[in-house]
């Protein structure tokens, strides 16, 4: 028998953290598109503050390269899915979590049936096809997306709040063709940290507790430990959201 007050007692402990917040993320349900380093980190830590519903989509089997990274995943599981290692180890972390996991790559076709039943989701996926899929589903459903990533020793995270902020599309409105997925180095804690980073994000607008990055750009230099915030602006010609 798990004590569910006990669990999160040091979350609610937090100023003005009070039980009917906890009961929000109890009732939350959040897509994550993608559970490698940055993701899984995101998951990770949305199932253990008490999230109560989490739907998942990463494609593909799990390889050693993977496992500087991907703290979700066992070495001794090299070649089997992803999803499914995910699975069995964030049930460890929080065994009352619904957990749907989807074998699959986003697309425009799969994603709206997806996350249609979300309060927010997170894009962590390595391609831009489906970044701007999920970016799509979002604006279009009136979803909160968190978009975060990261290349080398940088990472970002910005919020798209549709209707209101600029959307992906607005900043890279196509594929970039000269950019190779998988094609860029990975230092495991530099995706681990913009991963916890959008579970704080995620949680502060689940929850009402604390500012989120609407409009605004949180990029981190990791080689000189140096944040800076832009402002992200609409694109007034955008193909996805400017015409709503």
């Amino acid at each position: 028998m798990h004590d569910y007050n006990e669990r999160y007692r040091r979350q609610m402990m937090m100023k003005d953290f009070t039980p009917e917040k906890q009961e929000k993320l109890k009732n939350a349900s959040v897509f994550v598109g993608g559970i490698g380093g940055l993701g899984g980190a995101t998951a990770a830590y949305l199932a253990s503050a008490g999230i109560g519903r989490l739907v998942i989509s990463h494609y593909g089997n799990l390889t050693e390269t993977n496992m500087n990274r991907q703290l979700l995943m066992d070495i001794n599981r090299v070649g089997e899915p992803r999803v499914d290692i995910a699975y069995e180890n964030l049930m460890k972390i929080n065994p009352d979590l619904k957990l749907e996991m989807h074998n699959v790559r986003l697309n425009d076709e799969n994603t709206p049936e997806l996350i249609k039943d979300c309060d927010i989701a997170m894009s962590a996926r390595p391609n831009f096809p489906e970044r701007l899929s999920l970016n799509k589903a979002c604006v279009d459903k009136g979803i909160p997306m968190i978009e975060a990533a990261m290349d080398d020793m940088n990472g970002y995270l910005f919020t798209v709040m549709p209707h209101e902020t600029p959307c992906l599309a607005c900043n890279m409105p196509a594929d970039d063709k000269d950019w190779k997925e998988l094609g860029f180095g990975v230092l495991g804690a530099v995706s681990g940290t913009i991963g916890c980073l959008a579970a704080v994000e995620i949680i502060k607008i689940l929850t009402g507790h604390g500012e989120p990055l609407n409009g605004r750009m949180m990029f981190i230099d990791f080689m000189k430990m140096r944040t800076v915030m832009p402002k992200l602006n609409r694109n007034p010609q955008c193909p996805v959201c400017s015409h709503k």
